[in-house]
Parts: structure tokens; C-alpha cells; sequence
């Protein structure tokens, strides 16, 4: 079962904002826009930052399009663009809610975290937390969750 990654109202907006600059004044020397002629220090430099940014476009497109949760059999995997996690979901000890903005394959702060292993911790945004974390229980009950307005189960 696939579970996509929920769009936040910060972070996605952000991120798309990021993209349509780049793509603006990366395109701009080429359309003859002028754009980089308006901004100060501005140089022929400038011009071929294109190698740079369009990887980096490419990327942020790869993750937003790519960012999903999908359960198969026992196993967790994560996704987002180049970012891959796979984890058993017996190994699972608990999933809480969290709005910690460190990166993570997730395009919104309203994150679970997922402690899995001894120590390891992926944090992720499943558009339905509560139906991601029911077929996570299903598989493996002894799970502690703490989810937003939720008692400990």
C-alpha cells in the first residue's frame, strides 16, 4: 500500500518557490529576459550557472513528484527522489507526531517520527497519518504511537 507525502503549507510553497526562481534566472540570459543585467554585481559569470542550477532543478522536480511511504509485506519503504530507506516493520518501536523541520523525506512539517531498530529515526508525511499508522499496527501491534489529540496506544 502507497501513501503519498502530504503537501505542507510552508515547506511544498517553499520549494516551488526555490524552483521558479531558479528556473527564471537560469532561463533568463538565454530568452534575453535582461534579468541579471537589473541585478547589482551581476556579471557574464552569472551566465553559466545553469550547469548548476538545472541539476538542482531536476532534483527538487525528482522529490516533489517522488516522495511516498509504501508498505510491502513487513517491510516500510521510503522514498523521496535519490533518498531510499527500507526498513523491517517488525523492527519498528514507535511512531510519534513531530514538527521537527530537519531534513527529511517529507514535503511538510507535519511529520511522524519513526523510531526503528535500536536508535534509528526517519521522519516522513503521509497525507493520512492514521490510516499509514493502522497498517503499520496491523503488522506489527506492539508499535507505541503518539500522534497529535491522540492517547498513547
Amino acid at each position: 500500500m502507497r501513501f503519498y507525502s502530504k503537501k505542507g503549507k510552508i515547506l511544498f510553497p517553499g520549494l516551488l518557490c526555490v524552483l521558479i526562481l531558479m528556473a527564471v534566472s537560469t532561463l533568463s540570459p538565454f530568452l534575453e529576459w535582461d534579468l541579471l543585467q537589473r541585478i547589482p554585481g551581476a556579471d557574464d559569470a552569472d551566465r553559466g550557472s545553469w550547469i548548476i542550477a538545472i541539476p538542482l532543478m531536476l532534483l527538487i522536480i525528482w522529490l516533489i513528484a517522488s516522495t511516498y511511504y509504501e508498505i510491502q509485506g513487513e517491510v516500510l519503504k521510503v522514498t523521496a527522489g535519490p533518498i531510499r530507506y527500507t526498513m523491517s516493520i517488525h523492527t519498528i518501536r514507535a511512531v510519534e507526531a513531530s514538527n521537527n523541520p530537519i531534513s527529511s523525506p517529507a514535503l511538510s512539517l507535519d511529520r511522524l517520527r519513526i523510531t526503528y531498530n535500536q536508535n534509528d529515526r526517519v521522519l516522513i508525511s503521509p497525507k493520512d497519518q492514521k490510516a499509514f499508522v493502522d497498517e503499520l499496527m496491523k503488522i506489527n501491534p506492539a508499535i507505541k504511537v503518539r500522534l497529535k489529540n491522540e492517547n498513547k496506544r
